[in-house]
């Protein structure tokens, strides 16, 4: 069974978006720019290379030539109008999380990506290939004793440069914050309604299964943020794979070969129960190098990686925090030391909020052409006593926008 075809035939095509709202996009555009960074984050924290990089931090301006493009990420997964006159709007996902039983098996599902992903069309590469997307993350805040969950969500976009000499930043705009349940919403008016909290950074990617992400060093506030620039790549390996830079050529000339690539992704991985799995690690890392401008053999190569994984397991139809329409296949394990947050205000390490906890990863993928369309991290179980009042335990998610190439000029500081 082609269980993509399934979902596509149950669905049908995506509505077009709205002329208005796309056309308010454009004009948000021009004036600020969206989102844009790299999909860094999803390495190993162990494994992330060093050397490269330049966290820099400073306001940018969006060239206006990608508004066009940029338009669909500043519209995608807006949040409802709030009826408060400018307070903090609640987050609901948008129905049910699993609106169908399990379509198939896991492996059918990722084999049916695989040929679909083997079959697509090469683009002829330009000076950038862009990335955007983007990210949410449910962060505890407020006062002791009367602590509550807040969403912050924030656009993204990765540009990485084939010329050595430009420049590849990963940019993020923080886009707004909800608060998670109607109960949190209570507390944040007990808390006096802030819409700055000091001893939570602001965070710019998808967290990994114990919930720690690359975060700024920046308190988190309420209030749409600057175009920013975050971690930046100088040279002609833009492309993040496992601990390795590639460049083009390299990334190109990657084995068509799941066990070969295989290796290179867990290249100088160890056990560690506090970080994750070789198969939770493998899980996040695969999109993000699906979205890379590999050859189609790698890319069905790649999915083939993941039907070969133990403990996958298939959803079947669901849709996204976005409102996405896929087909989904997951993996839960049970970590150590879970809901790591950035303090701002301290050096030292953050200390996990819940000593264990288990966490299903999600994979979405989309019907029409085999590609992510998300991810969602979700607990499913938190040590007695322990509660996240997230809609379906959710605590991080990521909306992939459609890759690209261009030959536009990047963002600059």
């Amino acid at each position: 069974m082609d269980e993509l075809q399934l979902i596509r035939d149950l669905f049908g095509a995506p509505p077009p978006p709205d002329p208005d709202v796309a056309a308010a996009a454009k004009a948000r555009m021009s004036a600020g720019g969206p989102a844009v960074r790299r999909r860094f984050a999803r390495a190993p924290l162990a494994a992330r290379p060093k050397g490269l990089l330049l966290r820099l931090g400073i306001p940018a301006v969006a060239a206006a030539a990608a508004a066009a493009v940029a338009a669909a990420l500043l519209v995608q997964g807006a949040p409802p109008v709030s009826q408060e006159g400018g307070g903090i709007t609640v987050f609901q996902l948008p129905g049910a999380a699993a609106i169908g039983g399990p379509a198939g098996s896991a492996r059918g599902i990722l084999l049916t990506a695989a040929r679909m992903a083997a079959k697509a069309a090469q683009a002829a590469p330009e000076r950038y290939y862009v990335t955007p997307g983007t990210v949410g993350n449910v962060v505890r805040v407020g006062p002791p004793g009367d602590r509550y969950l807040v969403v912050e969500v924030v656009g993204t976009q990765d540009w990485a440069a084939t010329n050595p000499r430009d420049g590849s930043p990963q940019l993020s705009q923080a886009r707004y914050v909800q608060v998670a349940s109607p109960a949190d919403r209570a507390a944040w008016r007990r808390d006096g309604s802030p819409r700055v909290w000091k001893h939570v950074g602001q965070e710019t990617s998808l967290a990994d299964p114990v919930a720690a992400t690359d975060g700024w060093l920046r308190p988190l506030s309420a209030a749409p943020g600057k175009l920013a620039a975050g971690s930046a790549v100088y040279g002609a390996q833009p492309f993040i794979v496992g601990n390795r830079f590639l460049s083009l050529r390299e990334l190109l000339a990657l084995p068509a070969d799941p066990g070969k690539l295989r290796a290179l992704l867990l290249a100088g991985w160890s056990a560690d129960g506090s970080v994750g799995t070789a198969t939770s690690d493998l899980f996040q890392m695969v999109p993000s190098v699906l979205e890379m401008p590999v050859t189609p053999a790698v890319r069905s190569a790649l999915y083939k990686l993941l039907a070969s994984l133990p403990g996958v397991q298939s959803i079947g139809p669901v849709t996204d925090v976005a409102g996405q329409q896929g087909v989904a296949v997951a993996y839960t394990a049970r970590y150590s030391g879970c809901g790591r947050q950035i303090n701002p205000t301290s050096s030292a390490n953050p200390a996990p909020l819940f000593p264990s906890c288990a966490v299903q990863q999600v994979l979405i993928i989309g019907p029409d052409n085999g590609m992510p369309l998300a991810e969602e991290l979700r607990y499913t179980r938190l040590p007695a006593g322990q509660h996240w009042s997230a809609p379906d335990g959710l605590f991080s998610y990521e909306i992939f926008g459609t890759p690209y190439w261009t030959n536009h000029d990047r963002p600059l500081p």
